[in-house]
């Protein structure tokens, strides 16, 4: 089996056998304080050049100058190709003042342990491979060493000392990449007993011993405590950042943090001045809401074994991305305490949602609807499914037909005529940017988590075009190759990787209810699922039943022919 095939695939780990091939020594050892940086190969005729290939200027300072500002929870690529990647550009266009904003990574999951190791063997560095083009052998590189992270701490190795690294007044915002599913983790009895003794100022209590569940605190366990010890101190709240593909996403982080608050008096917490700490939350913290974009698949094994010979250098754990990156950010901060985000490329506004519903609906929702389509019709990566002939009209139809008409008419889109009126403009660039072959993005990545994406970013849509009178052909299109995907996955006994666990396939397994009995699972489907979605569900069933007998591309045929024109007035009367 090639290293193609291997890649990452379902596991975000450290890919072991791909170091042992490909890494050697990676980086010269720095003198105290100043930073390493990558260490170029030379090419069989002794350059270190490489066709296509260019290095950014590296920033180049003093390390002990620099602090944490921001701490971040979810340290993956996409945090490491986006967030990360804007500070380096701040650092290297005005170091003083960007120098107090490095970032701190929290790992709570047992996988994280791999990057804090990659990370601090590197230096609190790492390079970002942007990389696009149709033909391996023209392919466009830039490299970028990124060299934002301050460090990394793992919560359940320490967890007294990283709640009290994020309660340090020097730290002005945590932020999230999580992923939807990460919003709504419960709290532990181990959460709770953390958030009692901060708010009892007792965090370091050498007479009360630690609750077994203490030593592994969720994401917002450890938030809630970090909060709890400044709001026991009288000192100012840090701002809570969500950066992930969540509509609203500042507003669902508020409602976690406060619905966390108010469960410690379920849970029958003592502590005096809790109804106070939930107020506090809900009145003192800020929750700007963002918009993140830039594509960033997993990185391979094949990636890292051919960085010698493509791009001249070795690194153990390299982001692979595309070149473009796009962030929107509410200006809602406490105290006004942020970088100069702005300076970089970065949008900030006083009203994200125009901006993110944009995005989530025409990208994302996009990205999922291709996935399964893609799949069954035996692509592999994205670049792929996108210039399929019949997947690339259902997408075209389902951003220009569907979702579209639900934008025009959405209340948080009428004081945006500029984003309207770039709407199709904005549809196309997103699928030039899904046909970038460089990128290498996998399609069973895009797959995992189907539910959560749904009921969070598709759903809606759905439920919108439907009360206008579309038909929602292309999304029933979407939903019954997603079942199918399932029922397939099932029946060959693989593992379906889905937040929504052994819930979401229970209906495939032998003497299930099958398709139906999924179309009518309220946790996903919400409204869909009475008499209001009866009609789009039958027409989920029939494609799925087109797919069983005469395959995918059948069945796309069925979904783009029936209504075409009446959806296209539809559109134009939206308008």
């Amino acid at each position: 089996m090639s290293l193609a095939t291997h890649g990452l695939r379902a596991s975000l780990g450290f890919p072991r056998i791909a170091v042992r091939r490909a890494v050697r020594r990676t980086r010269h050892r720095a003198p105290p304080g100043i930073r390493a940086e990558i260490t170029r190969i030379p090419a069989p005729d002794g350059t270190t050049d490489r066709k296509g290939v260019t290095f950014k200027e590296r920033v180049v300072f003093d390390r002990a100058a620099t602090t944490t500002g921001i701490m971040h929870v979810g340290v993956g690529g996409f945090h490491r190709s986006h967030q990360l990647c804007y500070l380096n550009d701040l650092l290297k266009h005005d170091f003083e003042n960007a120098k107090k904003w490095c970032y701190t990574g929290i790992g709570v999951m047992p996988g994280d342990v791999k990057m804090r190791d990659y990370l601090r063997d590197n230096d609190w560095s790492y390079p970002i491979i942007s990389r696009a083009g149709a033909e391996v052998s023209s392919f466009d590189v830039q490299v970028e060493e990124v060299v934002a992270m301050h460090d990394m701490v793992l919560a359940w190795e320490d967890p007294i000392g990283t709640i009290e690294r994020m309660a340090s007044p020097d730290v002005k915002i945590i932020s999230l990449t999580i992923t939807e599913f990460g919003y709504r983790v419960p709290l532990t009895k181990g959460d709770f007993s953390l958030i009692e003794r901060c708010l009892n100022c007792q965090l370091r209590d050498e007479d009360e011993p630690l609750h077994p569940e203490s030593k592994n605190p969720t994401t917002f366990g450890l938030i809630c405590a970090a909060a709890a010890v400044r709001f026991a101190n009288g000192t100012r709240p840090f701002t809570i950042m969500s950066c992930d593909n969540l509509p609203h996403n500042g507003e669902v982080c508020k409602r976690r943090m406060t619905s966390a608050a108010e469960e410690l008096g379920c849970a029958g917490l003592c502590a005096a001045s809790l109804d106070e700490f939930v107020v506090w939350l809900q009145t003192q913290v800020k929750y700007p809401s963002t918009m993140v974009d830039r594509i960033t698949p997993a990185t391979s094994w094949e990636d890292i074994a051919t960085l010698p010979s493509q791009l001249g250098f070795e690194d153990a754990w390299p982001v692979m991305c595309e070149p473009y990156k796009h962030w929107v950010i509410e200006d809602n901060f406490v105290d006004n305490e942020r970088p100069v985000w702005e300076a970089t490329g970065a949008v900030v506004v006083a009203d994200v949602i125009p901006h993110e519903l944009m995005k989530v609906r025409l990208l994302n929702v996009t990205h999922s609807a291709m996935c399964y389509a893609g799949i069954l019709a035996g692509c592999t990566h994205v670049h792929e499914a996108v210039t399929h002939q019949k997947i690339r009209a259902l997408l075209t139809q389902i951003q220009i037909n569907e979702i579209a008409p639900t934008l025009l008419k959405h209340g948080a889109m009428i004081d945006s005529p500029i984003l309207l009126n770039g709407m199709e403009t904005y549809a196309g660039t997103v699928l030039a940017r899904f046909e970038n072959v460089a990128v290498k993005d996998q399609l069973d990545r895009i797959a995992a988590d189907g539910s959560e994406k749904f009921r969070v970013q598709g759903r809606d849509v759905v439920v919108e075009g439907l009360t206008q009178g579309l038909k929602m052909r292309g999304f029933a299109m979407y939903v019954a190759s997603w079942a199918w995907f399932l029922q397939r996955e099932v029946s060959e006994g693989n593992e379906v990787r889905d937040a929504g666990g052994a819930a979401v396939t229970a209906c495939f397994q032998n003497g299930g209810s099958g398709v139906v009995g999924f179309l009518g699972m309220e946790e996903i489907f919400g409204p869909l699922v009475g008499e209001f979605g009866d009609e789009w569900r039958n027409e989920i069933v029939g494609f799925y039943n087109t797919i069983n007998e005469e395959g995918v591309g059948v069945a796309i045929d069925d979904a783009l022919n029936e209504n075409v024109y009446q959806q296209e007035e539809l559109v134009a009367a939206a308008r």
